[in-house]
């Protein structure tokens, strides 16, 4: 009987898990218009990683820190060429916010 009881409130959990979940509206606003930064740097890769901080730093220091996070950015695109010695990266996006409703 104790066994029953213990599967029938798993069961019952497992069901309301995804009610639960699917209830909360989630979604990203975001911003109309680009952020845009350029940086230089000795290797293509130290320069990708840099555009992507930067553009961080700035959206951060423009909008606050919730509009920053690279990875929900809106049309993200980095474009790097050599000139040179060094690398140019240029970071480019729109920034997006995570919202629950």
């Amino acid at each position: 009987m104790k066994a029953l009881n213990i599967a029938l409130a798993a069961a019952v959990l497992a069901l309301s898990v995804p009610t639960v979940m699917t209830n909360t509206a989630s979604a990203y606003q975001c911003r109309t218009n680009y952020t845009k930064v350029k940086v230089h740097k000795p290797t293509r890769m130290a320069a990708r990683i840099q555009a992507r901080k930067s553009w961080s730093y700035k959206v951060k220091t423009n909008q606050g820190v919730a509009w920053s996070v690279w990875k929900i950015a809106k049309n993200k695109k980095i474009r790097c060429k050599k000139s040179g010695q060094r690398f140019i990266c240029k970071a480019r996006a729109k920034a997006c916010l995570y919202v629950v409703q």
